[in-house]
Formats: C-alpha cells, sequence, structure tokens
C-alpha cells in the first residue's frame, strides 16, 4: 500500500533561524501522523542567501556565475542539514537528498534556469524507505553536473516541480502569513482579508514577493493545484485553476491554557517546546513530586505545585500528564477528565489497566489522545486507526521498546547483558529501575492499545502472554547468529478463528522478516490487513524527544479540535440569532 505524498516548502520566513526549525519538524511529523510521506523542500535561514550575495559582490566586481551559486546553493544546504538533524533527534527517520542525488537536471542558464526533470523512481523508492526526503531548494544541476541556481524563490518551483513529478496529494507553500491578503486599491495589504481560492493570474498580479512567479507559470502550464498557508494552519489560500474569492480572517484566538503533570525528562521537553508556541499555549502550572528538587532556571518556580487539586485551580483547557505510573497521574487524569478538560497522555500502564481509558484512548476520541504511549515519535495508534477505517486488520507485529531493543543490539554484537543496559542507562534511554522495560510489560501495555484499536474490542493485558529479556540464552543468541538472523523482543497481536492471540516474547528474526534490521532504539510495526497487505513504519522509540515530539503532535491535535468546536458553536449561534 502506497502512502500519499505531499510536499511542504519551508520559505525563508519561515526558517527565519535555527530556532524556527521546532516548527516545522511538529509539521513535518503533523503530515507523517495522517499517514502521508513527505518531501520537505527548504530554503535557506531567513537572510542567508542576501548576505551570502552581498559577501561575494563585496569580494568581486562581476562574480563568476557558477562560482557564485556553487556559493549560494550553500545557504540551502545548511537549512537542509540542521532539518534533518532535528528531525532524527524528534526520532523521525528522513534522509536529506540534494539536487545531485534525486537527478534535477536544468536548462543552461546558470544563475536563472528551469528544472527540466529529476529521477521519480529514485525519489519514490527513497519513501518506500523513509517517511521523510528533505531536498535544498533553489538548485539544480547543469549537464556538466555543475549547480545551477532556479532564480530569486526557487524553493518554490523546486517544490511544485516536484509535486507535479510525484502526483503529491498536495503542494504547500509554508510562508509567514496564513495565505495570500487582499490588496487595497491604494497598494496597501488588508490584514482582515485573504484570498480563499487565487486564479492563476491572481496570483501573478498580487503574491509579488509571496511566491515567484516562475513557479505560478509552471503550475498554471500543468494545471497544479497548491495551498499558500502558515505552519500549524487548517487554512490558507488554495491557489489553482478556479476562480478567485475571498474571506476574513479571524482574529488570532486566545492561547489554549495548559498544566502539565511531570517534570522529568519528556516533562520538561515538553514545557520547553510549549515555550516557543506562546502565541497558542500558556502554561499555566506544573505539577511536581518533590517541590525542594532544584529546577532548570528556564522553569518558574510560581508555576509548580505538588497538589493536583491546585494545579486544576487554574481551570485549564488541556491537561498534560507525563508523570507515569498509576499514582498521582491516575488521579490526575480522572479529575481533569471529571472536569471536562482534555488530556493528552504518554502513559501506556494507565490506559491500558483502566478499562474505560484503555476504551477510550484505542478508538481514538479526541477527548483523550495518547499517541506518544505507543512508539514514541512513531505514529502507531495513527496509523492502525487510519487502516481499521478502510478495511480490517489481520494482524499487529512490532519492535515496540526502543530500550530493549537498543539493549538486544548490544547482546547481539557479544556485549554482557548487565553493561548492554548500563550503556542503555547512560544514554537515558533506560530508567534507574528498568523493570518496566526488560520485564516486556511496557510492550504489554503497548500491544493492549493497539491491538484494541486494531481488532476494535478489548484486548486487555491479562489477555497477553508475556517473556521478558529474562528470556536471553546463550543457546538462542549462538542460534540467532547461525541463522545471520537476530533476537529481538517482538510483540504480537493476531485475530484467527479461535480469537484473537496476542504474545510478546522474544523471537529469532531472519533477514527476510519485515522487522528484521529494526537497529538500536528504534521502534518498527507492521500492520497486515485482510487483503494480505502490509504497512511499515518506524522510528525513534525511546529518549526524550522522540516521546516529546509525540505529545506536542497530541497537544497540536487538542488545539485544532478545540478551534474547530469553537467556530462550530460560533456559527450554530450566529444562525440562532
Amino acid at each position: 500500500m502506497h502512502s500519499p505524498i505531499v510536499v511542504l516548502k519551508f520559505g525563508s520566513s519561515v526558517l527565519e533561524n535555527h530556532e524556527a526549525i521546532p516548527a516545522a519538524v511538529l509539521e513535518i511529523y503533523r503530515e507523517i501522523r495522517r499517514g502521508r510521506r513527505v518531501v520537505a523542500v527548504v530554503s535557506a535561514f531567513g537572510n542567508r542567501t542576501d548576505e551570502l550575495l552581498a559577501s561575494a559582490r563585496q569580494l568581486f566586481d562581476e562574480p563568476d556565475p557558477a562560482s557564485l551559486a556553487r556559493l549560494l546553493e550553500t545557504g540551502e544546504a545548511e537549512s537542509a542539514a540542521t532539518l534533518g538533524m532535528a528531525l532524527d533527534q524528534a526520532g523521525v527517520p528522513a534522509r536529506i537528498l540534494d539536487a545531485g542525488q534525486i537527478g534535477l537536471k536544468t536548462s543552461e542558464e546558470i544563475l536563472d534556469a528551469e528544472p527540466h526533470e529529476f529521477d521519480v523512481v529514485r525519489v519514490r523508492q527513497e519513501l518506500l524507505a523513509v517517511p521523510v526526503i528533505v531536498v535544498p531548494g533553489f538548485s539544480g544541476k547543469l549537464k556538466s553536473g555543475a549547480p545551477a541556481l532556479l532564480g530569486r524563490g526557487g524553493s518554490d518551483l523546486t517544490a511544485l516541480f516536484l509535486a507535479h513529478g510525484l502526483r503529491a496529494t498536495e503542494c504547500r507553500l509554508l510562508k509567514d502569513v496564513d495565505g495570500l491578503l487582499q490588496v487595497r486599491k491604494d497598494g496597501s495589504l488588508d490584514y482582515g482579508t485573504r484570498y480563499a481560492t487565487a486564479s492563476y493570474d491572481e496570483c501573478l498580479r498580487v503574491g509579488g514577493p509571496l511566491i515567484q512567479p516562475k513557479a505560478v507559470e509552471f503550475a498554471a502550464r500543468h494545471g497544479l493545484s497548491f495551498r499558500i498557508a502558515r505552519c500549524g494552519s487548517g487554512g490558507g489560500t488554495f491557489a489553482g485553476p478556479v476562480e478567485s474569492s475571498f474571506e476574513s480572517i479571524d482574529p488570532a484566538p486566545a492561547p489554549t491554557t495548559v498544566v502539565l503533570g511531570g517534570l522529568g525528562t519528556v516533562g520538561l521537553g515538553v514545557f520547553r517546546w510549549l515555550q516557543s508556541l506562546k502565541s497558542d499555549f500558556r502554561v499555566a502550572g506544573i505539577l511536581v513530586r518533590d517541590l525542594t528538587q532544584p529546577r532548570p532556571d528556564d522553569v518558574p518556580s510560581h508555576l509548580l505545585t505538588d497538589s493536583v487539586e491546585t494545579l486544576l485551580e487554574a481551570h485549564p483547557e488541556l491537561v498534560i500528564e507525563v508523570i507515569g505510573g498509576t499514582g498521582k497521574a491516575a488521579d490526575l487524569v480522572h479529575q481533569a477528565r471529571a472536569a471536562g478538560c482534555r488530556v493528552v497522555s504518554a502513559n501506556k500502564q494507565l490506559l491500558a489497566i483502566e478499562p474505560e481509558l484503555l476504551i477510550e484512548t484505542s478508538f481514538g476520541h479526541d477527548r483523550l489522545l495518547a499517541s506518544a504511549s505507543v512508539g514514541g515519535s512513531v505514529p502507531a495508534l495513527e496509523l492502525v486507526g487510519t487502516l481499521t477505517q478502510r478495511e480490517e486488520v489481520v494482524s499487529v507485529q512490532g519492535i515496540l521498546n526502543g530500550t530493549c531493543n537498543y539493549i538486544l543490539d548490544r547482546v547481539n554484537s557479544g556485549v554482557e547483558f548487565p553493561d548492554a543496559l548500563a550503556r542503555a542507562q547512560d544514554l537515558g534511554l533506560a530508567e534507574a529501575d528498568p523493570h518496566l522495560d526488560v520485564s516486556g510489560l511496557d510492550c504489554v501495555y503497548k500491544l493492549s492499545l493497539l491491538a484494541t484499536r486494531a481488532f476494535k474490542e478489548e484486548v486487555t493485558v491479562d489477555r497477553i502472554d508475556c517473556e521478558g529479556l529474562d528470556g536471553i540464552t546463550a543457546e538462542r543468541l549462538q542460534k540467532a547468529s547461525e541463522s545471520d538472523g537476530e533476537l529481538k523482543l517482538v510483540a504480537t497481536a493476531r485475530r484467527t478463528s479461535a480469537g484473537i492471540v496476542a504474545r510478546v516474547g522474544l523471537e529469532i528474526l531472519l533477514p527476510h522478516h519485515p522487522l528484521f534490521g529494526c537497529e538500536k532504539e528504534a521502534n518498527r510495526l507492521v500492520v497486515e490487513t485482510e487483503g494480505h497487505r502490509q504497512v511499515v513504519i518506524d522510528g525513534k522509540g525511546a529518549g526524550r524527544w522522540p516521546t516529546t515530539v509525540a505529545v506536542v503532535g497530541d497537544v497540536l491535535q487538542c488545539r485544532q479540535a478545540e478551534l474547530k468546536l469553537g467556530k462550530i458553536l460560533d456559527s450554530r449561534r450566529a444562525k440562532a440569532s
């Protein structure tokens, strides 16, 4: 089953500096959660291209065009590499492919070239291996292999050119404004009105610095549609073979009031990410176990409390629970739900052992979101939920614990188990008390959530057989080595004629198995449907940032749901009046 492809173009106004990278990561992750593959085309950071051009002209009266092209393309190379590293840290598998690697050939005009072709097969093959490809925009290759630039704003053209060749589901040009604004008669911009739809001619007439004219002309020649929007937006301007129309821009909605339960490794990551999104979220309180423990300087002490009741006195719209366990975490979740708050949780243990929470999590209700509870940055619950809407799922099988996978990788290579565990703890992949991971229970909780969603019936933890890493033996390791296989902790749930069979345990995987080769702290999920089709996704499943990005992804989804609900209620009130 081939996933839809979306092309996202991140312009210099979006990638203003390195601090803007997290917003790009979240935009990409939002598409992955929707089951899409992403081609991310990037411009240089902020004014980097202008700076490089100015430095060249300061040194040389007439810079050699070929050398200038090589200099200017380094701006996009820098932003592509930075985004690639950020995606890796967030646990999102990605590859950076430059113009030479994707075979992007151009006409011979070195500084204002036209794209002619690229290797569509190569790009599609790469997107089967990883969910994200990052492409530096603005440049291609001459016949000689030397770089050629696509002109000012050329990343727009690169994005549309790739979208056309790949037959992408959508091409979105991400800017610092949410769409193409109406232009008044005096030439000023009307910040209260945007184009809901814009024809090619209108884009050329008023697009100005926002959209490269060559890109619009290319789209017009090929009948391509595209969207101009801001990161995180569900709207913007739809441009293409359409008549132009206008719509009012709603005033910026008030930030969502959020409280956070837990300030450990993940909690601190979530807090800092929310602080970078202050226009959308206001953190009103943080629940901690010990008020006397030293905290980082960027965490205001007045936000801290050790009381669930005090925390909820802030009247939050959204509660984020990353405490873990079933004590104070359970109190927070239950009281928050009783108060009518939306809840985001990464607590697979709590969600799996309480029937009401298991059902609500597994059936995808937007009052309780828990993407981070299974798979870290791997959108496992989302994938299974999407597939069940189309057809019946026969089985789910995966490597669902990044800590155990890292330990087993080292054990398979000859490292003794205690040393492998100690190294995982040093890297922050394993807790000081690793029992939940190494016993296999962590996988049991995750499999319970996955299987319940996949088969649309409760698969409680007591229905899942469990074997942990205590099942590692020299005989098993030798057998795996002799068969060119590897010993892995595998979680499997399958629908059979006798009912659902579910197990977590050690298995020897041979090279032909779809889970073979899942390395280090990665997770991988294989879902088989009734048509004997397999869908595979993977990514990092352990560590601060993979879990953090999954939590923040849920938080953003809650924000969008809240805003959508608000618009519906406003519309109903308007009709009633």
